[in-house]
């Protein structure tokens, strides 16, 4: 029922933030689907799924005969509605805390924007998952502006934008939000990750302004000590400040 897409440059936490916040809403007793749209794959981990679990099950759009089958027409030309009602129970991986994962992998092909086979599939699937079922999805999508040229994030019911208090980190921020109205996004928030000081969220505010600022998160060696021992830092260390902030997010986007 709500769509929830985790966007923002690489590096600035995006993948750890999308973890624990699906791992915190399904403890809610929500349903949530889990979708690892970025191409490095990082999301089982983030959401403790061990890693031989995560290999048994291929990524969908390495499944290229698969996405053929149900996106090519004869002729050459595209369905613009697939069949995607069985993707979660083929591909899906059960994870901790009544998350699945849905792994989507690379795609390694070309096409004309949004209508290459891997994104129709793709935007029918988020389509059938907010009709037709009862979750909450969580995507983790590819760093950067990429979401918003190929129109995977159109129309989600949130955007959490992660940014680290520096201005590369910002200004891919700012230009995401210009573009989330392009795709009938509906809220957009931004989340302050790595924050070591007051003095980083008002260099942050003085640029942006607070009000799209949903979540500070502090600075958590726990995410460097848990990446180290391939744990999720909710497994890590279940009250790690990062834990703690992403908990209170849940709040802005579960009532």
């Amino acid at each position: 029922m709500v769509k929830i897409a985790i966007v923002g440059k690489g590096g600035v936490g995006k993948t750890t933030v999308a973890a624990v916040l699906a791992r915190l809403i399904g403890r809610r007793g929500y349903s949530v689907i889990a979708i690892d749209a970025d191409p490095s794959l990082n999301l089982a981990q983030a959401l403790g799924i061990p890693r031989e679990a995560a290999d048994a099950t291929p990524a969908l759009f390495d499944e290229e005969k698969f996405i053929r089958s149900r996106t090519l027409l004869p002729g050459g030309a595209y369905r613009l509605n697939p069949k995607v009602d069985d993707i979660v129970e083929r591909f899906g991986i059960k994870g901790p805390d009544n998350v699945i994962l849905l792994k989507l992998g690379e795609v390694k092909k070309g096409g004309t924007r949004c209508l290459c086979p891997e994104y129709a599939l793709l935007r029918a699937l988020l389509s059938h998952l907010v009709l037709s079922r009862k979750e909450v999805v969580v995507l983790d999508m590819v760093a950067g502006l990429e979401p918003m040229s190929r129109g995977t994030a159109r129309g989600v019911d949130h955007m959490l934008c992660i940014i680290e208090p520096n201005l590369k980190a910002i200004d891919v921020a700012i230009q995401i939000m210009k573009l989330a109205g392009d795709i009938e996004v509906g809220r957009f928030f931004i989340a302050v990750n790595k924050v070591r000081s007051n003095e980083d969220v008002e260099y942050v505010k003085r640029i942006v302004g607070g009000d799209k600022i949903a979540a500070v998160i502090p600075y958590d060696e726990s995410v460097i000590e848990a990446d180290k021992r391939g744990l999720s830092v909710l497994d890590y260390h279940p009250e790690a400040p990062i834990v703690t902030a992403v908990g209170n997010l849940v709040k802005v986007f579960i009532t």
